[in-house]
């Protein structure tokens, strides 16, 4: 009799186990299937920070289709082929439950246009080379003039020493700013001078105090801006800036 009754006590327990077993697998059938619906397809994509690059761009080299699958999307893949493009310098890519993923990047910014062998380089404030172009369409930074580089191509990253300092002196200039300047010519490694889109001429010098002339730069070119004036160059190679105003 005990035997008997330790056997249906030993078919209540299997029984027991097996129905939880399966209670579980059933648990995770639906959270897969759950999972997998078109409810966790991304709704909206945003992408921030990006100035130069696109949002079409930067969608097609993520490689982000229209409607997928929030959880089969590999963020890491998708900010490896994005940080495969030399425009972009930082990348972080974030998934918002339930539907949406967001692009964050920092942009390398382009900083002039210098000659080479086969038409303008467009290089970066690292001297690295974004782009190459035949001939120039639209300037949208300075071309530096003066210099004339070799045969560069993308992802090269140029050293010239005179280069090095402009690229010292745009890049500490604040947007607005540089976005006044149309080219800077190297004369030679004692004298650099800027022309503003305005033609006014800017004798930079040396490469001394190049962020301080640069901060200076800004403040002037905003001076002339607010009081419209008519000016002929400023000369920043003395401590006290020269701004010397057209002959009337």
């Amino acid at each position: 009799m005990q035997t008997a009754e330790r056997l249906r006590a030993a078919r209540q327990r299997r029984a027991s186990l097996l129905a939880m077993w399966l209670g579980v697998l059933a648990v995770l059938i639906a959270f897969f299937l759950f999972i997998n619906s078109s409810y966790f397809a991304v709704g909206a994509v945003f992408v921030e920070g990006n100035k130069y690059v696109t949002v079409e761009e930067v969608l097609r080299i993520a490689g982000v289709p229209e409607r997928v699958n929030i959880f089969r999307l590999k963020t890491p893949e998708i900010k490896d082929r994005l940080m495969n493009d030399l425009r972009i310098a930082e990348v972080q890519v974030e998934r918002s439950f339930p539907a949406s993923i967001t692009i964050s990047i920092k942009e390398r910014q382009p900083l002039a246009f210098v000659t080479s062998q086969y038409g303008f380089v467009e290089i970066d404030r690292q001297g690295i080379v974004m782009a190459a172009f035949k001939n120039l369409k639209q300037v949208k930074v300075p071309v530096i003039t003066g210099v004339r580089l070799g045969n560069v191509y993308v992802g090269d990253q140029v050293n010239n020493p005179g280069l090095s300092n402009v690229l010292a002196y745009l890049a500490a200039l604040d947007e607005e700013a540089l976005n006044q300047l149309s080219e800077v010519n190297i004369k030679s490694s004692n004298e650099l001078i800027a022309y503003t889109i305005n033609s006014v001429q800017i004798r930079v010098g040396d490469s001394q105090r190049l962020t301080e002339k640069a901060k200076l730069t800004g403040e002037i070119l905003q001076e002339i801006s607010n009081k419209r004036m008519n000016v002929e160059y400023i000369d920043l190679n003395y401590t006290s800036p020269i701004i010397k105003l057209h002959d009337k």
